[in-house]
């Protein structure tokens, strides 16, 4: 088939997202198979200094930034989102579609059979493109998380459209099948590269100083995290050796300043993150009460157990639905240093967590989602 996604976040970004592996693994099954992300615009310019929006723009000049045989597309549009959602609330007109025809074209898509939509943006592309299929794919509550009411008109518009939903949790399924009773529906949790997390590697070097136990969180430290409960966890159980992996900024890194046994050792590539896993005692969730946690299904939750990590998590409603062994939660930020030491003291079947977790492997949710389209 030839295959495209419209999706939220750029191939080569920091952050590896379920449209990445999707897509490598249906370019893998041998589809052609063009990722776009959200365009850029010649406002972008002004944010110049950002260096996401430089590496949108080496793309979009032609620079390959990424070693999948996917092709890695961001286009340009006339507008960005912040002028055009509120335009296209008015007019149903979106102004920030790119020209796709010109991406087709520069790699010999002559027609689209499938269509995934991540990115609500992109809500007017199925008129565009005319695809045999469009699914909307939502990983988030977008209109919640965003506080955009364009959001949620682009997303109304979309479902009276699309042939299918396929939601990454259950609220967002909740949140969305109203817009459109009618629409076939699929619950397909995030997954895991699981041969990259299980593939046993060497302990890094800027890990071998700080003892053990070690427990790891790998992700952004922003409003979506319980910081206070890091904290908590810090200042009470100083036996335990906090290594955080990601991005931090200097105000996060003074606040935690005070801590000795809380290690910032910064973002990380993604081929090296299983190595920092595979050598820590324990993996952290710690989630506040943001609305964007609601609908969220954390990929790092089953790259956390294809390394053998047992995980210390917020409850939601999405992962209490999905009763997983392997998960410790707890409600509140004051919870949390107790409850990492006593999932500590239970001697983690490394073993089992891994298999486990190899049922959720992109191989085999990509398979699910090739069978629900052919159903449709």
């Amino acid at each position: 088939m030839n295959i495209m996604f419209a999706s939220h976040t750029y191939m080569g970004s920091p952050f590896v997202v379920g449209s990445h592996h999707l897509s490598r693994e249906m370019q893998k099954l041998g589809h052609n198979v063009i990722h776009v992300s959200t365009p850029l615009s010649v406002f972008h310019l002004l944010k110049w200094k950002d260096r996401d929006i430089q590496a949108r723009f080496r793309i979009l000049k032609g620079e390959k930034v990424d070693t999948s045989a996917v092709v890695n597309s961001v286009p340009m549009s006339i507008l960005p989102w912040e002028l055009a959602g509120p335009i296209f609330k008015k007019t149903q007109k979106n102004w920030m579609l790119p020209s796709i025809k010109k991406v087709m074209r520069e790699h010999h898509m002559d027609s689209v059979d499938l269509l995934l939509i991540d990115q609500p943006r992109f809500v007017g592309l199925e008129k565009l493109v005319s695809p045999k299929v469009t699914i909307y794919r939502p990983t988030d509550i977008y209109s919640k998380m965003t506080g955009d009411a364009s959001i949620a008109s682009a997303e109304q518009t979309l479902m009276s459209v699309v042939d299918g939903l396929v939601s990454t949790s259950g609220p967002v399924l909740s949140e969305l099948q109203p817009y459109n009773p009618a629409v076939p529906t699929l619950l397909l949790e995030n997954g895991v590269e699981y041969d990259h997390f299980s593939k046993p590697t060497v302990e890094p070097e800027d890990l071998k100083n700080i003892p053990s136990p070690r427990a790891v969180y790998v992700g952004a430290l922003d409003e979506r995290l319980d910081l206070k409960g890091l904290k908590l966890l810090a200042e009470q159980k100083p036996n335990i050796q906090l290594v955080i992996i990601g991005p931090i900024s200097e105000e996060t890194k003074k606040d935690f300043a005070a801590f000795q046994n809380l290690h910032f050792l910064g973002a990380k590539k993604y081929p090296t993150v299983p190595a920092y896993l595979q050598h820590c005692d324990i993996a952290l969730l710690p989630l506040s009460n943001h609305a964007a946690n609601a609908g969220r299904s954390p990929m790092k939750l089953y790259e956390y157990a294809a390394a053998g990590l047992p995980v210390v998590v917020t409850e939601t409603p999405e992962l209490l639905r999905r009763q997983e062994r392997f998960l410790h939660f707890y409600k509140d930020s004051a919870e949390l240093p107790q409850k990492v030491e006593d999932a500590l003291e239970i001697r983690a079947d490394r073993i089992g967590i891994r298999d486990m977790a190899k049922s959720h492997a992109w191989e085999t949710k990509v398979n699910t989602l090739l069978s629900f389209v052919d159903r449709l």
